[in-house]
């Protein structure tokens, strides 16, 4: 289009210069444009081609020309260039993945390597067993430094770690097309119908690579009878605190005799042991059992009660295996078993409470008279018959010799007093929701060691229709508190210190004087101290017996005695300096150089809080002879 422009541009110069008698180029384009009877001339389009581009002349002359030609491009273009390369690609890509399959047969792979695992699928327990590894190698290329490992837990118990076994084997190299046979023996212990799993590893390498590579087979087996079983047999439902017997029976299921074992109970954390046949080791709930000889058992029995709710259920378990580390360490676990018991809130309900003369409520404190209440109830729908209720008392804190029980039976060689039929009557049949109430009387021993103990235990026992031997217990512990006491006095003359000023006291002179404090106690405290408040004519001299334990804080002119511990029985003292400046208006008067002295302390034991407050400390001296009365104020 611009060459068209250009060119029309030209024409009009040109008939810019011709005479006027001849058509300019506006009249001859105009004439050619609306000319109806002309053709249409086809236009040339110009496209995109790939021919360069025209060159302008840079000079106007004549003899250059508007337009030149330029010659055809030639060679590829840049497109047909990248199809061939992309084409080449291709073309080699395909090759060398032709090229690894063909070749695959001299890669190593796992697959080609057949491990067969050969057990009989039920073994004897505790009784050794060929366990047989088979191996092929199908791979063009051997296996190096090859080693088989075989794993499975021995045991049943919870000791991973311990009854866990391994037994390697090595290999060495196993060539192309190698079979190799590698035979091992399975031990396993547990109860009879478990699975257990045995895992074989193989590792190796290949030649020319420090790389490990491994392939992994696994069996599994079940047990039959264990060697050494051990069963549990006892009640399983008991009331809260009835009495029931376990029986724990160890048996030998194998033909010849067996090692030394140990048989461990772990017990309800709510179970109190009240006996055991034969006695525990050390560790409470494990004993040794000998060896037994084919088909042999060895028993053991074990007593106790249950506390805890209505319908809770207590499980106890036992586990019988080899001898660990040392006697009292069980290693291997042959074989286990739990027992489940379901526990029954007893129908005959007890409760007690205990008074004494001080009117104290359940705090008992030296030289009391404690009345004991005991009332029991049958809350069941069906009469309990043959009813006994027995009372134990414990501890230092009871004068043994002096208790009495009313309507009971009392045994001061036992320390037990029974209730039964014989002693009343109505023990003998209780009616649905029949109730009743026993007393006892307590005396209290006036000293004693620290803190001393009375432990009450009430047992009810009785027969219902549903089932026998009906417990209840129901059990307290009472701490007799004890008392602390602090006594205060003033010195002058008999004092640690040195004291100056006039005796008597004068106004407005100042006269130094010392306490004297002293605390005591029954039981043993802890966190026992003594303070007062100093009036305002009275200064502290920080002068006192032991510094580390006393202090003044001058913000509240408090003065404190921190005696911290106190063994029972014990007494401990300390001496104080003051300075007293009467004034006029105590003439006559034997003046306060304290407050009231209080004591606090808590009992190690009971943890029973005492304080205790004594008067104020005066300026009367006592225990020091002086020829006129050292105590008033005088105006001289």
């Amino acid at each position: 289009m611009w060459l068209k422009g250009w060119s029309v541009f030209t024409d009009i110069l040109d008939t810019m210069e011709r005479p006027e008698n001849e058509q300019s180029a506006l009249e001859t384009l105009e004439q050619t444009l609306y000319d109806p009877k002309g053709k249409i001339d086809n236009t040339a389009m110009h496209h995109v081609r790939d021919r360069k581009e025209k060159i302008l002349p840079t000079s106007w002359g004549e003899d250059t020309p508007i337009i030149r030609e330029s010659k055809d491009q030639t060679g590829l273009s840049f497109g047909a260039k990248f199809l061939i390369g992309a084409t080449l690609l291709l073309i080699a890509v395909l090759s060398f993945t032709a090229w690894r399959v063909l070749s695959s047969r001299n890669v190593v792979s796992d697959k080609n390597i057949d491990m067969t695992l050969d057990v009989t699928p039920y073994i004897e327990g505790g009784v050794a067993t060929p366990f047989i590894v088979s191996l092929q190698n199908r791979n063009e290329v051997a296996l190096t430094e090859a080693s088989l490992t075989l794993m499975y837990k021995q045991g049943t118990g919870a000791q991973d770690e311990q009854e866990k076994v391994q037994v390697k084997k090595e290999l060495g190299t196993v060539d192309q097309g190698d079979f190799k046979r590698s035979d091992f023996e399975v031990t396993l212990f547990g109860s009879e119908g478990e699975a257990r799993d045995i895992t074989v590893k193989l590792e190796y390498k290949v030649k020319g690579s420090n790389a490990k590579f491994s392939k992994v087979g696994v069996t599994q087996v079940v047990l039959k009878s264990p060697p050494i079983s051990v069963n549990i047999e006892g009640p399983t439902i008991l009331s809260v605190g009835q009495i029931g017997t376990f029986t724990f029976t160890v048996k030998n299921n194998t033909g010849t005799t067996t090692a030394a074992s140990l048989l461990l109970a772990t017990l309800p954390t709510n179970f109190q042991i009240e006996s055991t046949n034969p006695k525990s080791s050390t560790r409470g709930t494990l004993w040794q059992i000998k060896s037994l000889e084919a088909g042999a058992t060895e028993v053991v029995t074990l007593t106790g009660s249950l506390t805890g709710s209505q319908g809770e259920t207590a499980t106890m378990k036992a586990l019988i295996g080899s001898v660990g580390g040392s006697l009292t360490d069980v290693g291997v676990v042959y074989s286990s078993e739990t027992f489940d018991i379901q526990l029954r809130t007893s129908p005959l309900s007890l409760s007690m409470t205990l008074d004494t003369e001080r009117g104290n409520g359940e705090n008992v404190r030296y030289g009391d008279r404690a009345l004991l209440s005991i009332r029991y109830k049958n809350g069941s729908a069906s009469p309990l018959l043959n009813n006994e209720i027995t009372l134990k008392i414990e501890g230092t804190a009871a004068v043994i010799k002096d208790v009495s029980g009313d309507r009971g039976y009392y045994d001061s060689t036992t320390g037990t007093i029974t209730w039964s039929r014989a002693t009343m009557q109505e023990l003998g049949t209780l009616a649905p929701n029949a109730e009743g109430t026993l007393l006892v009387n307590i005396p209290i021993v006036n000293k004693g060691s620290n803190s001393p103990k009375l432990i009450l235990t009430v047992t009810g026992k009785g027969t219902s229709n549903e089932v026998n031997d009906v417990v209840a217990t129901l059990s307290k512990t009472f701490t007799v508190q004890g008392s602390a006491s602090v006594s205060a006095a003033t010195q002058y003359k008999s004092s640690p210190f040195q004291n100056t000023g006039p005796i008597p006291p004068e106004p407005n002179v100042d006269t130094t004087y010392t306490v004297h404090l002293t605390v005591s106690a029954q039981n043993a405290l802890t966190n026992t101290k003594v303070s007062f408040v100093l009036p305002a004519y009275v200064s502290w001299r920080n002068v006192v017996t032991d510094s580390s334990k006393t202090s003044y804080d001058s913000k509240t002119r408090t003065v404190t005695w921190n005696v911290g511990n106190l063994d029972a029985g014990k007494t401990t003292a300390t001496d104080i300096g003051l300075s007293v400046r009467p004034s006029q208006v105590h003439v006559n008067t034997s003046p306060n150089i304290t407050g009231g002295i209080v004591l606090d302390a808590d009992e190690v034991e009971s943890r029973a809080h005492i304080r205790t407050t004594i008067s104020p400390l005066t300026t009367f001296i006592s225990g020091e002879t002086w020829n006129v009365d050292p105590s008033k104020v005088v105006d001289r």
